[in-house]
């Protein structure tokens, strides 16, 4: 979900100024709360018209290093070529290659291009440094630094800083006191999913307690129930000189050869919906790619070897209080414990059932070899005559 909103807003930046003075970017540089900070120039546009008469336009920007690798490269993907560097390139979405026409782009090709910036209506042909995957759906250019300095593009008129802060919305409302803005400016700024005010990790907490509790609960009745049917036999075996320690080290030995097999098999089963499931039904399920919620699937060794040691844990807690069950057990109590699953009974709800034939039926038919059973008391009878 964070992604998507990087994706959506084209940019993992957390504020922006427009047309800062030189004294405003020295200020904002010696804050010790801003962590990154990048510069965007919007030079221009390049307005197309399809076959169906429809128009669109290509919006023709410069980013700098900071900007392009810290904030941007984050909302794209599929990343072919490199930025540009000569005067004369380009680089362009795959949004903006459909616009110009293009469907099998290749580096170093000839982009004619009709645009308009700061200096008018511009016809110039640049060579293709790459292109990319934009969620926007909007086409985008992307010239190169010597571009703008000889266009006469500069920060104060065309530029705005792009910064990425160490809290939000904190540092965000700290920043409007510390910076003096002109009336024309103002910060703008874009709260995140991660840097919201906590409700997130208050969810995430409540998730992991909820599969730990779960986990325990699970993993303690499976146990528990498991020595409930084996009463008979934990009393036998004390009655042959076992003590107290010896049953409470044999169940929890059981316990640990099938945590030996079952968390292995989990993660194998882990790993296989992560990998293959998940992604496939998020593929199918978002616009097969297109979507700003990709199957991006994000693996760190971490997560896995966490559930293992998790996973060991909760078998060797809850396998605790049954142990103690099964070892307090006593002998006596073995012999009488019989483990016999409780008879079903069926009511019959019937106008007729106090009749006697109908009850004679269903006390013959009733019960289990009750046909055979009454037949046999039925040749007896009839051979005392």
């Amino acid at each position: 979900m964070e992604l998507t909103g990087v994706r959506t807003a084209g940019s993992s930046a957390d504020v922006t100024l427009d047309s800062p003075t030189s004294r405003q970017e020295q200020q904002i540089r010696s804050l010790d709360y801003v962590k990154t900070i990048g510069t965007r120039y919007i030079i221009g546009s390049a307005v197309r018209t399809n076959s169906e008469g429809r128009e669109s336009s290509i919006v023709i920007q410069y980013y700098d290093e900071t900007e392009w690798e810290q904030h941007f490269k984050e909302a794209i993907s599929n990343i072919n070529g490199a930025y540009p560097v000569r005067e004369n390139e380009i680089m362009l979405s795959e949004d903006a290659l459909a616009q110009l026409g293009i469907t099998d782009p290749t580096l170093q090709m000839e982009i004619p291009l009709a645009y308009s910036d700061k200096n008018g209506q511009q016809q110039r042909t640049f060579l293709l440094s790459g292109w990319f995957h934009s969620y926007t759906g909007t086409g985008m250019a992307f010239v190169s630094e010597s571009y703008c300095t000889n266009a006469g593009y500069t920060l104060s008129e065309n530029g705005t800083l792009s910064l990425t802060l160490e809290e939000m919305p904190g540092d965000f409302y700290q920043i409007q006191k510390d910076i003096t803005l002109n009336d024309d400016q103002y910060f703008e700024g874009s709260v995140s999913m991660s840097s919201s005010n906590g409700s997130m990790m208050v969810m995430i907490l409540l998730l992991v307690l909820f599969i730990v509790g779960s986990g325990y609960l699970l993993i303690y009745n499976v146990l528990y129930i498991s020595i409930s049917k084996d009463t008979r036999f934990y009393g036998l075996i004390k009655t042959i000189g076992t003590t107290q320690r010896q049953i409470r080290s044999l169940v929890k030995m059981q316990a640990f050869r099938f945590a030996c097999i079952g968390i292995p098999v989990g993660i194998l089963l882990a790993w296989a919906v992560s990998f293959v499931l998940v992604p496939l039904f998020l593929q199918q399920g978002y616009d097969q790619g297109r979507s700003s919620m990709d199957a991006v699937v994000f693996f760190h060794p971490a997560i896995f070897i966490l559930s293992i040691i998790f996973s060991a844990l909760t078998v060797w807690i809850a396998c605790n209080t049954p142990a103690k069950a099964a070892a307090s057990i006593s002998p006596v109590e073995a012999l009488r414990f019989q483990n016999f699953a409780p008879k079903k009974t069926k009511n019959r709800n019937s106008t007729n059932g106090g009749k006697l034939y109908v009850m004679a039926f269903h006390n013959v038919f009733g019960i289990k070899n009750g046909p055979s059973l009454y037949f046999c008391l039925f040749l007896w009878e009839l051979s005392r005559f």
